[in-house]
Formats: C-alpha cells, sequence, structure tokens
C-alpha cells in the first residue's frame, strides 16, 4: 500500500526542494550544457533563497550517480575543504571496495587513496592546536591532482556551497584547483568543481585568472517571477490533493518577493495552521483568510533576524551630519515595491534633505547591499533598480517610518500585517 505524502516533502523552505521542483528552462540549459562539457568548471550564483540548490541538486540526481558536498563557513580554509571533500570520498571507497565494481578502481587510485589515509592516521597524533582547537594538517599527497582523480574514479563532482563565506585569500585557491581538475578531464569526463555562491556576480565568489574566463560557465540564479512561484503552490497543492484560491495563490506568490524560499515556507504555514501534514483524504479548499495568520508565524519567526538587519545597518560608529543608510531605507520604502531607480531614490531623499549629494548616496547604498553583512537591499542590473531583499524588511521599514521619532525596532506584528496587506493592495491598483 502506497504511503501518504508527507507536507513537509512538498514544501521544503530549508531544504532542496523535490517533489515541487518546477523547471525553469533557460537556466536548466545552461547549467545541463555546462555539466555535460568536459572540463568545464562552474559557478552558480544569485540571491540567498532563489532556488540555487534546489536547481542544482536536482540536475546533478539526473546527471551523476554520485557527487561530493562541502558546506563553507567564514571559518573554513581552503585545506580544511579538501580534506573534507577526501573523507566524503574516503566513505565513499570503502563502501565501493566492498560491494561493487572493485574492478572500476584503477590500481593507482588505491594506492593514492592508502597513501593519503596513512599520513592522515600519522598527522592524527601531531596535528596543529591553538587555543585547544585542533586542526587536522594536510597531507602533502593530497594535493589537487590527486583529489581530482580520486573523484574521477568515483565518477563524481565537487560541490562547494556557500564558497562566497571564505575568505577572499582562500577563494584564489579554488582557481587554481579548478584549472587542475579542468586539465584531468581528458582522463575523467564527469569530473568538475562547482562552486556555489549568494552574491551578485560569479566573480564575488570565485576569484579566477582571466584566461579561466572561458572555461568557467557562470550561472546566474535570478528571482523567480510571479507566475514560477505560482506553479510551485499549483504543484504542491496539486501532490497534497488540496486547493489554494486563486487569491491565496496570488498574495503568497507577491509576498514571496522572487523567492521560493520564502513560497515555501508560507505554504508550509497555511498547511500546518489547518492541520494538514500529508496528502489529504478528501479535496480541501482554502481561502486567502488563511494567510494572515500564515503571515503573522514566519513574522513572528523572523523577527530578531529583522531586527538584527536593521540594527546593524543603521548602526553609526562616529556621529554624522546624515544617517545614510536610514535616509535611503525611508525614502525606499516609500516607492514601489517593485524597487526604484538611484535617481528616484535620491528625489524622495531631498524633499527631505535638500543638500544630500550623490555620492553620499553611493556610500550609503553600498552598505546596505554587502554580502558580508546581512543585506536589506539588492541590486537587478537588468531592470538599475533597487529593492529590499524580502518584502517583510519593506514593510519593517514602513513600520519604523509610521513610528517615528521612536529608535526602538520593538515593532508589532500586527503593524506589519497591516502594513503588508495596504501594500499588497496598492500593488494591485
Amino acid at each position: 500500500m502506497k504511503s501518504s505524502t508527507s507536507v513537509y516533502d512538498v514544501f521544503t523552505p530549508t531544504t532542496p526542494a523535490k517533489a515541487s521542483f518546477i523547471e525553469r528552462e533557460e537556466i536548466n540549459e545552461k547549467l545541463v550544457d555546462a555539466l555535460r562539457t568536459p572540463g568545464t568548471q562552474i559557478v552558480v550564483y544569485g540571491y540567498s533563497g532563489s532556488g540555487k540548490s534546489t536547481l542544482l541538486r536536482n540536475k546533478l540526481r539526473q546527471l551523476y550517480e554520485h557527487e561530493v558536498t562541502t558546506r563553507c563557513t567564514s571559518a573554513s580554509s581552503f585545506d580544511q575543504l579538501m580534506l573534507n571533500a577526501f573523507d566524503d570520498l574516503n566513505g565513499y571507497y570503502i563502501s565501493e571496495l566492498q560491494e561493487k565494481n572493485t574492478a572500476t578502481i584503477s590500481v593507482s587510485a588505491k594506492t593514492t587513496l592508502a597513501s593519503i589515509r596513512s599520513e592522515l592516521s600519522v598527522n592524527a597524533s601531531s596535528s596543529s592546536e591553538s587555543s585547544s582547537r585542533k586542526t587536522r594538517l594536510l597531507p602533502p599527497q593530497l594535493t589537487a591532482q590527486n583529489l581530482a582523480k580520486l573523484m574521477g574514479e568515483a565518477n563524481c563532482c565537487w560541490v562547494l556551497e556557500d564558497f562566497h563565506k571564505i575568505e577572499e585569500s582562500e577563494r584564489t585557491k579554488l582557481s587554481q584547483t579548478m584549472k587542475v581538475f579542468m586539465d584531468m578531464a581528458d582522463d575523467y569526463k564527469a569530473v568538475k568543481v562547482i562552486a556555489v555562491g549568494a552574491v551578485d556576480s560569479a566573480r564575488q565568489v570565485v576569484q579566477y585568472d582571466p584566461e579561466m574566463r572561458t572555461r568557467i560557465a557562470e550561472i546566474h540564479v535570478p528571482l523567480m517571477e510571479p507566475y514560477e512561484l505560482q506553479s510551485i503552490i499549483n504543484l504542491g497543492t496539486k501532490i497534497l490533493k488540496i486547493g489554494f484560491s486563486p487569491s491565496l495563490t496570488n498574495k503568497i506568490s507577491h509576498y514571496a518577493n522572487g523567492l521560493p524560499a520564502i513560497c515555501h515556507t508560507l505554504c508550509l504555514n497555511v498547511c500546518q495552521q489547518n492541520e494538514i501534514y500529508q496528502e489529504a483524504d478528501t479535496p480541501i479548499t482554502l481561502s486567502a483568510e488563511e494567510l494572515e495568520p500564515a503571515l503573522k508565524k514566519y513574522l513572528s519567526n523572523s523577527s530578531d533576524t529583522l531586527r538584527m538587519a536593521f540594527e546593524a545597518s543603521l548602526k553609526q560608529e562616529r556621529k554624522r551630519k546624515y544617517n545614510h543608510p536610514k535616509l535611503i531605507i525611508h525614502a525606499l520604502a516609500q516607492l514601489s515595491q517593485d524597487g526604484a531607480t538611484r535617481e528616484e531614490i535620491l528625489r524622495k531623499i531631498k524633499k527631505v534633505e535638500p543638500t544630500y549629494s550623490s555620492r553620499s548616496f553611493s556610500g550609503g547604498i553600498e552598505r546596505l547591499c554587502k554580502a558580508h553583512q546581512t543585506p536589506l537591499v539588492r541590486f537587478d542590473d537588468n531592470s538599475g533598480k533597487y529593492s529590499f531583499i524580502d518584502p517583510l524588511y519593506r514593510a519593517f521599514a514602513m513600520a519604523l517610518n509610521s513610528e517615528e521619532p521612536k529608535t526602538s525596532f520593538d515593532i508589532n506584528i500586527n503593524n506589519l500585517i497591516e502594513v503588508l496587506v495596504s501594500s499588497f493592495k496598492g500593488s494591485k491598483k
């Protein structure tokens, strides 16, 4: 008997979508072509929550039997990333040697693997230690060439998630490794490095040499269009055998602001508050009235993040004539939900501060868009507009405006809901 589908398998805000994955033809084609082309290294980039990992995971499942995924942090060194990759490969080889296909693993690969294991065992007793924290030493045998060889024998690729988080000096080492993996493609067609990062350009993810430009596929994953978000909702509700009214679907796609992660969150909240945890036995249709409690839950769970993001951006280390980020945030909040150009924001600011300059704006907007902080604002190269990364940031900014001259960030959730609802109505006029 077939088991019922769980709602947590359909709406997945914190993990790559499988059941509710929708194809994005143009991006899919670029990624698949890059994955299939021997020697091509790949950088996948875009805003956090835009669906990078979901797209990549689903395409890798179609083209690879196995991949090694290494997750990066600000404390990661490239040596540590290579060690982590080897650990994953080591487990794969042990399983492979014990269970099947032993003949497919070359003698040289077995020798290399044994040599690295032996060196790691020796190093385990002499690891460098600083402030009671042990760091494993990279054995001399664990070179980029040997790692590529071992991955090639395993017919897998190396995925580096959140690579933009590591220090710039460490990013340059990836460029050198990509060159090695590219050269190894003559012997191993499938081996390649895929760096994934949530920033505005591939160059911000990986610092690579100009000569590598034609050998790296830069895959930009843009924000989703409303119809794409609605496709996620429609597919997910179809699987669960429930229905969202057109109005509810429309509003969720609006508040998601192009981010599938928010779309999944709001859909999951709607299901949970109606005690829908698996595929329905009888048809259920939910109306737009279900959105308000779902938004309240999302806001409550995000309130600390909202406050931290605004406090970090609005804080001034020393007193200046203008609080540039604050002026920009307040101006942007009064403009269109879809964003505004540099000139439109400046005109809005000058209504309050007539002497405010374009140069001052440049410094303030750069701070708001910085990727290494919690960014509030993004810039769209295609439209030339700045907009809030999350529509809830816009609502938060509007609520702050409405409560001036208060400086507290303790904004009432109900006030935010009212601002969100009014902004939606305004956008439909």
